[in-house]
């Protein structure tokens, strides 16, 4: 016989082997899903009462076979119970997590027992359509005359994850918003108690002007103090207001604030060039006018000398009207580029400013379906947008 036949039934005989073995372990399969089927259908009572559980039920034998599963599992998973039926367990797994996976359920069939899985860990379930979702596991254990099984309570805890994760992020909101408002407080509370301490203190003689200096102080540092309490209380009313929106016409409210502005900043100068068109949006003009507020505000603060501000927007395609202000200041910091809408977010060269402002803006604008954001300049200087909707949108 010549080489190339040997070679040629060599290669016949290992696929025959292959398929032979591949037919065995697919009957295996069979037989312990028809033995797992039998043995609970045969009592129509646990059957009952696996169907009728709000969580799913995945029952697998020592080699991680699923052999049942309740109908619940379809809706859960997406597949139908013949689809799992007979599969690896990892089909319902994320990739990442099977190996470990496989190690715990080596374990647990060594001493098996009544116990959640994965306490103190988050455990993610695998969708048919691919995506992953938050789940909660107990196991469970049977001895049965063809060998152990271990039934897997599923819940889906995507609701309850959510609620943890908003409490979560409340909280350390909170957090930031306690350590801002002690700070700005502070910083204010030191120059007026100076100022006050000034003018009750008896063996201070002062003239007229110093009088008048000091009492300018106090009702300078007053009105910061007095912004402060106003941006929580702002930002207090957004968290629960159900508002109406109106179309705005943006050119009034920018007005109103510039207004504002020079009368805080009457030592420092600033121009402000605005586009001729500017997109009418749907909003809240209360809320929209603390928004430009803080933006122009921010492009004074931290704009050359002296500040040149500019404003704009334009209608998108995806029904949005983006609204953006750039200054000419010396930009963003790499480190301060991610933490600028966090609820403290101090600039390096202005300590005097506090961490409200651009977190409340985020809150405003996303609460009106919108979006903020932040760019660089090639040259120098800060673009920050805000976008919103030109229809409305607002539930």
């Amino acid at each position: 016989m010549s080489s190339n036949n040997k070679r040629h039934d060599t290669s016949v005989n290992v696929e025959l082997t292959e398929e032979i073995s591949n037919l065995k372990r697919e009957l295996e399969i069979q037989r312990r899903v028809a033995f797992a089927e039998g043995l609970f259908q045969g009592d129509i009572t646990i059957r009952t009462m696996l169907e009728s559980l709000a969580e799913v039920v995945v029952i697998i034998d020592k080699t991680g076979t699923i052999v049942l599963a309740n109908h619940q599992v379809e809706e859960l998973f997406g597949y139908n119970k013949e689809e799992i039926l007979g599969c690896s367990l990892s089909k319902l797994i994320p990739a990442r997590y099977q190996n470990s996976h496989n190690e715990h359920m080596a374990k647990y069939f060594e001493k098996p027992r009544i116990r959640p899985m994965g306490t103190g860990r988050d455990l993610k379930a695998l969708h048919k359509l691919g995506h992953e979702f938050p789940v909660e596991i107990s196991l469970s254990h049977l001895e049965t005359t063809g060998g152990q099984l271990a039934m897997a309570f599923v819940t889906d805890i995507t609701l309850r994850k959510e609620a943890e994760n908003s409490l979560k992020s409340r909280n350390e909101e909170l957090d930031a918003f306690a350590h801002t408002v002690a700070h700005d407080l502070r910083g204010s509370l030191t120059p007026l108690l100076g100022y006050c301490e000034l003018l009750v203190t008896p063996d201070i003689e002062l003239n007229n002007q110093q009088i008048q200096g000091a009492l300018n102080g106090v009702c300078r540092v007053s009105h910061k103090m007095a912004a402060v309490i106003d941006e929580l209380l702002l930002l207090s009313s957004v968290r629960k207001e159900d508002v109406r929106v109106d179309i705005l016409d943006m050119r009034p409210i920018i007005y109103n604030v510039i207004t504002r502005l020079k009368e805080e900043y009457n030592d420092k100068g600033f121009d402000v060039l605005i586009a001729e068109d500017l997109p009418e949006s749907y909003g809240y003009a209360p809320w929209i006018e603390e928004v430009w507020y803080n933006f122009i505000d921010n492009a004074i603060k931290y704009g050359g000398s002296p500040s040149i501000i500019e404003i704009g927007g334009e209608l998108k395609e995806d029904g949005f009207a983006c609204f953006w202000v750039t200054d000419n200041g010396q930009g963003i910091t790499d480190e301060e580029f991610p933490r600028l809408f966090t609820p403290y977010m101090p600039r390096k060269n202005n300590s005097d400013s506090h961490g409200l402002g651009l977190s409340i803006v985020k809150r405003i604008v996303e609460k009106l379906n919108g979006e903020v954001s932040v760019k660089r300049i090639l040259d120098k200087g800060t673009k920050f947008c805000f976008t919103l909707p030109i229809v409305d949108k607002i539930s």
